[in-house]
């Protein structure tokens, strides 16, 4: 990949659109020159190539907008970088960042739009995150560090004496180790995803379920077999109940009777003829207690009335006889205690008054006069009275409901008893009763039995009709997850294979990679160092990519050890060695690199680095550190120079054409 133009519009010190063109040389190698006094913007270069391919944060790139036109209210920047790529084709990539019409636009107000356009064709915007992917997987972001870099880069990698251990992650990811680490690790992902879930279904499974298939379905055979059998039974019994039936009642003229219904019969036989031993008893007892009197129950009324009139009549006699008497009283108190009357009568009129009394009393009421037939005390006139009471109240007048359900009970036990009278057949006869009785007793008690069996037997059928369809199911499904079971388990084996492998390449690989890692640091190491001739070797570490330096004796040699050109220089061969080996054909963008330099660390990486550093090596350089002699050094390797000129009134960045000197 070379890059070919680069656009800058509002950002930073760029606040108008600038285009930076990177042409090739004609032997297709090319050292671009751009130079820049401190503060022109050759940092903001690099950022922008970053920030185009890979995006950035909206605060970050809001801070960065340039501060008139964010004063105007423009917050808008972008970036268009130009590359062709190693197939020749071009892939142009325009990000930018705005705001839209808004008063005092703030960075969350900034909205990304990413373009890519492929050979002249735009990338539908549905296709953005795949392009995203794409600019990602082209120029991979962990390994840029190595190929855009600039002084604080070199100083990092000089200043510790294990930074390379820290870098490990990007180590790998230059030198293409990361890949393989990354496919590894999807292919365990991979596995367990496929693990979930994962029941293997061995022949072992499949043969236990078909057996149980096997057993339940001879079972089931034998269970209709049963079931035929007992229907067979069943109407054997049924036809031999029907033919002894029918021969019953030929010779009975009559239907025949279960032993249940004799025994029915002959239980209600029996309660009837208690039932009428009961009534009689009731019967007799009333008899015997109360019937003699209760026969005079028509008189009951008329003697009431004679001794009712037979003692108004004693009561009339008694007054008679007292009669004198009762006058005197009867006047006295016409007198006494005080008069009832407002004239006095004379005595002759009181001894008139008493005469009048006396035979009114005398004489009494005629009508009043009855025979003495019965001619009883009131004792026995009261006793009389209570019998005739208690006999009217007694239950001897139930004796007619209690006869009535005697006749009824007769006639229905004489019923009984004829219907189970068999007196009066021959002795032939009720032997062919009995038998034919007992036969079809038996035969309904079998057809009975068979009956249950049968449905019992059907309860059975249906239940292991069902249980083998379930097995059936279950057998089809072990089937399925069988052949699913048996790709799963062959892709779970693959998986392991092949990380199996991955592991060993990886290993071999870093070897490897490691091994070149070593050699091509040592040889730009040896172009660059100014006592190349007392280092022996540089080795690195296969899995901690700890570097050790070896002195001509064997000796380690502490990186702490080395002077600070030599550490910058070991940084130098480091990035030109990682570069090399990664085998990934991208630019080399190197921000002033040699400021915290000697001279003779600064002729060796003129001559020697910057030619060979890459097929483009783009440098942001100030006057001073590639001056007008390292210039005519590198002249025959440029394919062009550019130089940032600062306005510090305006605060804008132009871009001319030639090195400083050589604007045009």
């Amino acid at each position: 990949m070379k890059f070919r133009k680069l656009s800058i519009e509002n950002y930073k010190s760029f606040q108008f659109p600038t285009e930076i063109h990177f042409p090739d040389s004609e032997n297709g190698k090319s050292i671009f020159l751009i130079g820049g006094m401190n503060g022109a913007g050759k940092t903001s270069i690099m950022e922008s190539i970053n920030y185009c391919l890979y995006g950035g944060k909206a605060d970050e790139i809001f801070r960065a907008i340039n501060r008139k036109e964010i004063a105007k209210g423009n917050a808008a920047v972008s970036f268009e970088l130009t590359a062709e790529l190693d197939d020749g084709s071009e892939l142009i990539v325009k990000r930018s960042w705005s705001s839209g019409v808004i008063e005092s636009p703030k960075a969350k107000d900034l909205n990304e739009r990413l373009v890519v356009v492929k050979d002249g064709k735009r990338v539908s915007v549905q296709n953005q995150q795949m392009w995203q992917d794409f600019i990602r997987a082209t120029v991979p972001p962990g390994i840029t560090q190595f190929f855009f870099f600039d002084g604080e880069k070199i100083q990092e990698i000089a200043a510790d004496d294990h930074s390379e251990v820290r870098l490990k992650s990007s180590l790998e990811a230059a030198l293409g180790i990361q890949n393989i680490n990354q496919l590894s690790s999807d292919l365990l992902y991979l596995k367990q995803e496929e693990r979930k879930g994962f029941v293997e279904i061995s022949d072992e499974d499949l043969t236990f379920k078909e057996s149980e298939l096997k057993k339940e379905q001879a079972k089931y055979t034998r269970l209709n077999r049963e079931r035929d059998e007992i229907k067979e039974d069943l109407t054997a019994f049924k036809e031999q109940y029907d033919e002894a039936k029918k021969r019953f009642q030929a010779t009975f003229n009559r239907d025949p009777e279960s032993r249940d219904a004799i025994r029915e019969a002959e239980k209600r036989r029996i309660q009837t003829s208690n039932r009428l031993g009961q009534l009689e008893n009731e019967i007799r007892g009333l008899c015997e207690k109360s019937l003699p009197f209760s026969l005079l129950g028509g008189f009951f009324d008329g003697i009431r009335q004679q001794i009712e009139n037979e003692r108004e009549s004693l009561q009339g006699e008694a007054i008679k006889e007292h009669a004198e008497e009762l006058a005197k009283k009867i006047v006295r108190v016409v007198e006494e205690p005080e008069p009832i009357y407002n004239e006095r009568l004379s005595d002759e009129k009181m001894v008139e008054l008493e005469k009048r009394i006396f035979n009114l009393l005398r004489e009494g009421d005629a009508q009043a006069a009855t025979d003495k037939l019965l001619n009883l005390s009131d004792r026995d006139a009261a006793r009389i009275l209570q019998k005739i009471e208690e006999l009217e109240n007694s239950d001897v007048f139930l004796i007619k409901p209690l006869v009535e359900e005697k006749q009824e009970l007769e006639v229905e036990l004489k019923k009984i008893e004829s219907s189970l009278n068999s007196g009066s057949a021959t002795e032939s006869e009720q032997e062919l009763f009995g038998q034919l009785q007992e036969e079809m007793e038996s035969c309904a008690t079998q057809i009975g039995r068979k009956t249950e069996q049968l449905r019992i037997l059907e309860e059975d059928i249906l239940s292991l009709e069902k249980k083998v369809r379930e097995i059936e199911f279950e057998i089809e499904k072990l089937y399925e997850k069988h052949n699913v079971s048996k790709e799963k388990s062959d892709f779970i084996n693959e998986c392991d294979a092949i990380a199996g492998l991955l592991n060993q390449f990886i290993v071999r690989m870093r070897k490897s990679k490691v091994h070149l890692l070593q050699e091509k640091t040592f040889e730009m190491y040896k172009l660059l160092s100014s006592k190349s001739g007392l280092i022996k070797d540089i080795t690195i570490d296969e899995k901690s990519y700890e570097v050790k330096i070896s002195d001509r004796n064997g000796h380690e040699i502490k990186k702490s050890g080395l002077s600070a050109g030599e550490k910058e220089v070991f940084a130098l061969s480091l990035l030109w060695g990682l570069s090399q080996t990664s085998q990934l054909n991208l630019p080399i963008i190197i921000d002033t690199p040699l400021s915290r330099l000697d001279s003779t660390h600064r002729d060796n990486i003129i001559r020697n680095y910057f030619p060979n550093a890459g097929d483009q090596v783009i440098i942001l350089s100030t006057d001073t550190e590639i001056d007008e002699n390292y210039f005519k050094v590198l002249e025959s390797h440029l394919s062009g120079a550019a130089s940032l000129v600062f306005n510090h009134q305006q605060e804008l960045t132009t871009l001319k054409t030639g090195y400083f000197w050589e604007e045009k």
